[in-house]
């Protein structure tokens, strides 16, 4: 064999480099490139977070836009309904306007057509009155009233100067009033000093009292002509209360004064004002006090109004009175319980002003002239306020009578004095 040299079996070095693959360096290009890859990568996520916060703003926007939408139109419904409320009351007070116009024009009417009946009857008078020579004159006894000294003074010129101002009261609806003959002037005795007053007997055929109160009062009602309310409520006693249509909303009348009385004595007390202060026509405060419930005079009472204000006045009576009570410039209406809760706390002494203050007021409802009434129709001392306007006559009072005191509130619309003087009778009848 032929010897084989070593340099066969070693493989030469280009066959080496074939079989060994190739490992190339990298080259700037792709440098370039590895690197743009890696800041590119951030891109998809920063964008979806620029399209959420654009998406975002553009949700508030909207949103904004839709609150500030709301807010106007709720600020036209708002602006709608102040001119809504104003119209309103701009409509009252005309009709307060041209009820006072009415009013006024009435009172100056019946005041003419009184002044010349008044004329025709001093010619008659006149006329037919006898001469001295005619009449024996008597000598009056010591101490009588003729002799015009004492509080018993009654003489014929006192007399004929209350009947005269009696005359010319004119309520809302400006229909005349006389007050009941009985009626006590200032300077008389009241009655539980002198003989006590006979009320008229009550009506035959009226309902019988069988022990419920609340179903004899709904016959009372029924019996009598009109449409009628009534609330009563015993003082003291078996305290006994009773009502028929008590809570009915009507038409108050005059019985509103009750209620503008007590806001007066409240502002008086608390210094807002003063008895001294002039209110119409030279009259001070304390003087339209007595006269707007004694002889229940419109121009203090609308003075008094103004000065406490529709929402004071609506104020007083939810303090005062009860839910029915509500003061409109047209009309102020109330309810027969509601005028009985305000002269039962007045009474009992319940309402929150001083004694002096309801005493005040106490003495100027007893010194009310309108008595054809309650105060016809009760054998007690009655303290009380009337309503009339436009066939509303209502009549609230306290009552002391001899066997107890109560409170009644009468309330009607097509009825009479007869009525309300009957049914009281009745109801004292049935408590006593």
């Amino acid at each position: 064999m032929t010897a084989c040299s070593p340099a066969v079996f070693h493989p030469a070095p280009a066959q080496e480099a074939a079989a060994e693959p190739a490992l190339a360096e990298p080259t700037e290009e792709a440098e370039q490139a590895e690197q743009d890859g890696e800041d590119a990568a951030p891109l998809p996520a920063l964008a979806a977070e620029v399209k959420s916060a654009r998406e975002s703003q553009r949700e508030a926007a909207a949103e904004g836009a839709s609150a500030l939408e709301a807010a106007h139109q709720q600020h036209q419904e708002e602006l709608a309904a102040e001119e809504a409320r104003l119209a309103a009351e701009q409509a009252e007070a005309e009709a307060e306007i041209e009820r006072q116009r009415l009013e006024d024009q009435a009172a100056q009417e019946a005041a003419r057509d009184q002044d010349g009946s008044t004329e025709e009857r001093e010619d008659d008078a006149d006329a037919e009155a006898p001469t001295e020579a005619d009449t024996p004159a008597e000598s009056a006894p010591e101490g009588s009233a003729e002799e015009g000294t004492g509080e018993g003074d009654t003489g014929e010129e006192d007399t004929g100067a209350e009947d005269a101002v009696a005359e010319d009261i004119v309520e809302e609806d400006g229909v005349e009033e006389d007050p009941a003959p009985s009626a006590p002037s200032p300077e008389e005795p009241s009655p539980d000093e002198s003989e006590p007053v006979q009320p008229p007997d009550a009506s035959t055929d009226a309902p019988s009292f069988t022990g419920d109160l609340d179903d004899y009062l709904e016959e009372l009602a029924a019996h009598y002509p009109g449409d009628i309310s009534i609330s009563v409520a015993e003082l003291g006693g078996q305290g006994r209360t009773g009502s028929t249509a008590g809570g009915e909303s009507r038409v108050s009348a005059s019985t509103y004064k009750v209620f503008v009385a007590y806001g007066i004595l409240d502002r008086v007390e608390s210094g807002e004002l003063d008895w001294a202060d002039p209110i119409d026509g030279g009259r001070d405060r304390a003087t339209c006090f007595a006269d707007m419930l004694s002889v229940s005079d419109n121009p203090c009472a609308d003075d008094f109004r103004e000065e406490l204000g529709w929402e004071g006045l609506r104020d007083i009576a939810a303090e005062t009175g009860g839910p029915a009570t509500d003061f409109i410039p047209a009309y102020a209406r109330t309810s027969a319980n509601d005028l009985t809760a305000f002269m039962t706390r007045l009474e009992s002494g319940a309402l929150e002003i001083s004694e002096a203050s309801r005493s005040r007021l106490l003495g100027a409802l007893e010194s009310n002239i309108f008595r054809k009434g309650i105060g016809a129709g009760s054998a007690g001392t009655v303290l009380n306020k009337v309503g009339f306007i436009d066939g509303y006559l209502n009549d609230t009072a306290i009552v002391r009578h001899p066997q107890g005191s109560y409170v009644l509130s009468i309330m009607s619309e097509g009825s009479d004095w007869t009525a309300i003087s009957s049914i009281t009778s009745d109801v004292e009848a049935a408590l006593y």
